[in-house]
């Protein structure tokens, strides 16, 4: 397609590069990212845009996945990592695709530890630290959808496609049968194909009349059953589902579901295979899973465990749907727990206590006003503790401790001698005193203000 004919103006302006001005539709398919990007670089809209740029585009292509809505993170220092470039290089490069109209910020980066708030208050700091990174939404310019012959509606981000144009139609034709030339085919058959140069190739005549053709017998190369075809898709998609469940199934489904139709043909739901499949032994390098599934079915069949019956299949008698045999479990254990309780009730526990009352006899809770505390220090050392203006000759330390431990008040009075009395009173006429001075400033003060108020 000539790219040359179809001119673009660049996005120079930021603020026209955010999801919510932008004039360019939403993608959500790699391949579809790629090819606009294919296009808008090859046709020289932007004169430094290249070959780097194709690669820049290509990883943030493989990053589209992740999200439903086709948004990919953007670390600058995790992506020069990743394709060898300087810092500045991918930094110049992504701000050429933005010009492009091919990408939109989402989010901008920031220097915020996005560690502190994954964590919260469980943050520390031996979490370490990681920035908050941009987040960009692969977007197509207009110029690529005009090119296209794509017609839209509305305009910007939430546009979306309605319908092609003659030119459309044909571009379209066109791409899917290049998508059909490189699509490979998947045959459901179980055998490598083999190189066929050796082969000598006869002169002969390939034609056949239709009477031959028709009238031909053909001899069917497997011994499994014809099934019709909504047989075969049933089979695909139970294949399809089975290959989410079961971690080394992969590859072609077709391929699969004929590798499984013989426990298909057995009966096995989901469920059955599900279990059986996962309790196979499967090497850790596994190539080929369909070829290793029709392996170990013919191994089992040879041995006699493939029947015809599903493989994991539970048997009927023991299936408990309404709880029966869980009810008949209960009543059988606690017939056998009752005979051992009452060997237990009538001949062990008498004799039993009996010998712990021997042992331990019986003791008789205290009261607490029988409570007799254990003295911490001998009584010289706690009297000579006490201040020495005062003293306790009323009050033992055992009656203290014995107060407090009840909750009750002691009776703590100090019993004091003549010199004692004599300085406590003179603490008290000398706060008489202060209290006397402290109300005659006050007067005196108030007395000042009133002079300079006159």
């Amino acid at each position: 397609m000539d790219t040359s004919r179809h001119s673009t103006a660049l996005v120079r302006d930021v603020t026209d590069q955010e999801i919510t001005t932008t004039s360019s539709r939403r993608l959500r398919r790699p391949a579809d990212f790629l090819a606009a990007a294919r296009f808008m670089i090859r046709s020289g809209a932007h004169p430094q845009a290249g070959r780097t740029t194709l690669r820049l585009a290509e990883a943030f292509a493989a990053r589209m996945p992740r999200s439903k809505d086709g948004h990919f993170p953007f670390s600058v220092l995790a992506t020069a990592h990743e394709l060898g470039l300087s810092r500045r290089t991918v930094l110049n490069h992504a701000r050429y695709l933005r010009e492009l109209g091919l990408i939109a910020y989402v989010e901008h980066g920031s220097k915020t530890n996005s560690l502190r708030t994954r964590h919260g208050t469980a943050w520390t700091s031996e979490h370490g630290y990681r920035g908050t990174a941009t987040l960009f939404a692969a977007v197509a310019p207009p110029a690529w959808d005009h090119a296209k012959g794509r017609r839209t509606d509305r305009r910007g981000y939430v546009a979306r496609v309605i319908g092609v144009t003659d030119e459309g139609r044909t571009h379209a034709v066109n791409d899917a049968r290049r998508a059909a030339k490189r699509k490979t085919s998947c045959t459901p058959s179980l055998v490598v194909p083999q190189d066929h140069q050796h082969l000598k190739v006869e002169r002969s005549s390939n034609y056949t009349s239709r009477k031959r053709a028709t009238s031909s017998k053909h001899t069917p190369t497997t011994s499994r059953p014809r099934l019709s075809p909504a047989e075969c898709a049933q089979n695909i998609g139970l294949a399809r589902q089975l290959r989410h469940d079961i971690w080394w199934l992969r590859g072609c489904v077709r391929r699969l579901a004929y590798a499984l139709r013989p426990l298909f043909a057995a009966g096995c739901t989901r469920e059955d295979l599900t279990t059986e499949l996962l309790a196979w032994g499967v090497p850790a390098q596994l190539r080929d899973p369909a070829a290793y599934i029709s392996h170990e079915l013919d191994r089992l069949r040879r041995f006699g465990r493939l029947a015809g019956a599903p493989v994991s299949h539970m048997p009927d008698d023991r299936v408990d749907t309404i709880g029966n045999r869980y009810r008949t479990m209960l009543q059988r254990r606690a017939d056998h727990n009752a005979s051992t309780w009452d060997h237990y009730a009538d001949q062990l526990r008498p004799e039993l206590r009996r010998r712990l009352a021997e042992d331990h006899p019986p003791v008789g809770r205290q009261s607490r006003t029988e409570y007799r505390p254990v003295l911490r220090e001998p009584r010289e050392d706690f009297v000579r503790d006490l201040p020495q203006h005062g003293r306790l000759p009323t009050v033992e330390p055992r009656d203290l401790y014995r107060a407090r431990a009840l909750g009750a008040g002691a009776n703590t009075t100090l019993a004091l001698d003549e010199e004692a009395l004599g300085w406590l009173v003179q603490l008290r006429d000398q706060r008489d005193a202060e209290r006397a001075c402290a109300a005659l400033a006050a007067e005196l003060d108030n007395w000042e203000y009133e002079q300079r108020l006159r």
